[in-house]
């Protein structure tokens, strides 16, 4: 499948407010169209996802909050991709260039 490749700066938690993700979603799909990637897909994806300055050093908290920003079945559609099932493969990691937030 084709690798959607996103190196995101401040990620937010899962667990923080839903408008909060909702912009997530559109600075991502404002990215992809500037990019040239058309939105939302309908066909299987890799991911390849750098977290620079996540707000949670946690990559299982900044990821979830990621699939609901991508996923169409969540929030308002559109999403990134119609349904998070597409995404067959996930690599991710994280940085942080000052140290980790306390």
């Amino acid at each position: 499948p084709p690798m959607l490749t996103l190196a995101i700066h401040d990620a937010p938690h899962r667990r923080m407010h839903i408008r909060t993700i909702v912009q997530y979603r559109e600075f991502i799909r404002d990215a992809c169209s500037r990019a040239g990637i058309a939105t939302p897909m309908n066909h299987p994806i890799d991911l390849s996802v750098f977290f620079v300055n996540p707000s949670s050093p946690d990559l299982g908290n900044a990821y979830l909050a990621l699939e609901q920003a991508l996923d169409g079945a969540t929030l308002k559609s559109p999403g990134i991709v119609t349904d998070d099932g597409l995404i067959q493969k996930v690599t991710m990691s994280k940085y942080f260039p000052q140290g980790k937030k306390k």
